[in-house]
C-alpha cells in the first residue's frame, strides 16, 4: 500500500494509437511503469465520446509524452512549464524556430529500417529491386527510400521507384490500383519490392493478385512495422521490418522520469534501430536460378529454425554426393550449408529472446539445439553478447 506523501506522476500520453508503431511505443511506456511505478497515465486519442484533458494542470499533469504537433499545440505544451519528451518529431518540428525543438526526443531510425531491408534481400541474392514510398511523401517514408537506395548502390545494384501518386490517387485506391498494376507488370522479375509501410505493402500484394502476378516467385515483397492485423489477413502472409517501438517508449518513459524528478533537461536526440524482420509467405523465395540450392535454401528456412535440421537432411534436397552438394552450395551462396542452418537457427533464437518470456532451456529445445551450453556458446562467438544481456538490450537498450 502506497503512503500517503508519496506523489504519484501525472503523464499525458499525446500520442494517435490507430498505428502499429504507436502502440508499440505505448507498451513501451506500460512496461517501464510497470517495473517504475505506479503513474496516473491519461491517452488522448480522438475517440469517439472521448473527454479531452484540456486543463492539464488542474488535473495535476506533472508530465507529456507528445507526437506530431503544430506550433500553436506545442506552444501550449510549452507554457505549462512541465517536463516534455517528443516522439518522432518531423523535420517542421526539428527546426529551431518550432516550440518543441530543443526537448528530448527520440526518432525510429528510418534510414536503418531501408538498409536493414536491402541486405534482406541482398543476402537472397536477388539482383532486381523496386521501392514503394508511402502515397504522400512523408519524410519517414524517403528517409527508408535513402537507406534502401544506398545500400543496394554500394552492393552495385539499382532500384526502380514506383512515382509518386497524382493528386487524385492519393486519396482513392480504386484509382491508383489500375496504376499500380500496370508499373508492377512492367518490372523485370524476379524482383525484390520493398515497401515503406505495411498498408503500402498491402496495397502492392493486392495489385500483384489482381494483375495475376505470383508472390513471392515472381514479386517478393517487405513491409514495415510488424502489424499482424495487415501482414497476417494479406494473401500471401506480409513479411515484415520489426521497428523496435516497445523500446522506444521505455526510454522515453525513463527519460521523462529523469526529468520529472528534478534532473536537469539535457539534449537528447537519440535514435532506435530496427530489430529484425519477421519472414513470412509474400518472402519465402531466392532468386537463385539453381532449382537444387534454391530448393535447399527454401528447406532451411522453412525446417532450421524449429527443427534439428541436419546438413544430410539438406544434402537429401540434392539428390548428390554430400561433397558435390556442399561444394556447389558454398560456390553459389557464399556460406556453408551448416553456416546457413546455424544464421537461421540464432536469427530464431533472436526474435524469441526479444518476443517472449520463454526460458534459455525452452528457447534452446524450441530452435533444435540439444544442449543449452552449446547455444550460449554459439550466441556468444556470433553476437558478442549472451543471451540474457540480448533480451535486455532488445527491449529497454
Amino acid at each position: 500500500m502506497l503512503k500517503a506523501s508519496v506523489s504519484i506522476p501525472h503523464v499525458a500520453v499525446l500520442l494517435p494509437l490507430s498505428l502499429k508503431g504507436h502502440l508499440d511505443v505505448f507498451e513501451g511506456i506500460l512496461d517501464y511503469v510497470r517495473l517504475h511505478g505506479p503513474w496516473q497515465l491519461y491517452r488522448m486519442e480522438g475517440r469517439p465520446g472521448e473527454q479531452k484533458l484540456v486543463d492539464l494542470k488542474r488535473w495535476g499533469c506533472t508530465g507529456l509524452i507528445v507526437g506530431d504537433c503544430t506550433p500553436p499545440e506545442a506552444k501550449l505544451f510549452c507554457h505549462t512549464k512541465m517536463p516534455i519528451v517528443v516522439l518522432e518529431p518531423s523535420p517542421a518540428m526539428r527546426k529551431p524556430s518550432h516550440p518543441l525543438a530543443k526537448k528530448p526526443s527520440l526518432r525510429v531510425d528510418s534510414r536503418a529500417i531501408g538498409v536493414l531491408a536491402a541486405r534482406f534481400f541482398l543476402e537472397r541474392h536477388y539482383t532486381r529491386f523496386a521501392f514503394v514510398g508511402e502515397s504522400h511523401g512523408l519524410y519517414w517514408s524517403q528517409e527508408r527510400e535513402a537507406g534502401f537506395l544506398k545500400t543496394l548502390a554500394s552492393a552495385g545494384n539499382t532500384c526502380a521507384i514506383y512515382p509518386a501518386p497524382k493528386t487524385h490517387e492519393q486519396s482513392d485506391w480504386a484509382t491508383e490500383h489500375l496504376h499500380m498494376q500496370r508499373w508492377l507488370k512492367a518490372l523485370v522479375k524476379p524482383v525484390a519490392l520493398f515497401a515503406a509501410m505495411d498498408g503500402r505493402a498491402r496495397q502492392v500484394l493486392d495489385a500483384c493478385m489482381s494483375a495475376g502476378i505470383s508472390v513471392p516467385q515472381e514479386i517478393a515483397v517487405l513491409g514495415v512495422d510488424d502489424d499482424p492485423f495487415i501482414c497476417n489477413a494479406t494473401f500471401p502472409t506480409l513479411s515484415s521490418i520489426q521497428t523496435n517501438g516497445k523500446k522506444a517508449g521505455y526510454l522515453l518513459a525513463e527519460h521523462l522520469n529523469q526529468l520529472m524528478n528534478g534532473q536537469r533537461a539535457k539534449r537528447w536526440d537519440t535514435q532506435i534501430e530496427p530489430l529484425r524482420v519477421t519472414e513470412r509467405r509474400s518472402t519465402d523465395a531466392t532468386a537463385i536460378a539453381d532449382p537444387k540450392v534454391a530448393k535447399a535454401l527454401e528447406y532451411i528456412w522453412q525446417e532450421a529454425g524449429q527443427h534439428a535440421v541436419t546438413v544430410s537432411d539438406v544434402v537429401k534436397q540434392f539428390s548428390s554426393s554430400r561433397r558435390f552438394a556442399e561444394i556447389h552450395f558454398k560456390s553459389i551462396v557464399g556460406r556453408t550449408i551448416m553456416e546457413e542452418i546455424r544464421r537461421v537457427k540464432l536469427d530464431r533464437v533472436c526474435s524469441l529472446l526479444a518476443e517472449t518470456n520463454l526460458s534459455i532451456g525452452e528457447i534452446t529445445w524450441q530452435c533444435g539445439f540439444k544442449r543449452e551450453s552449446h547455444l550460449a556458446y554459439l550466441f556468444q562467438k556470433h553476437f558478442a553478447m549472451s543471451m540474457s544481456a540480448y533480451r535486455i538490450a532488445s527491449r529497454h537498450g
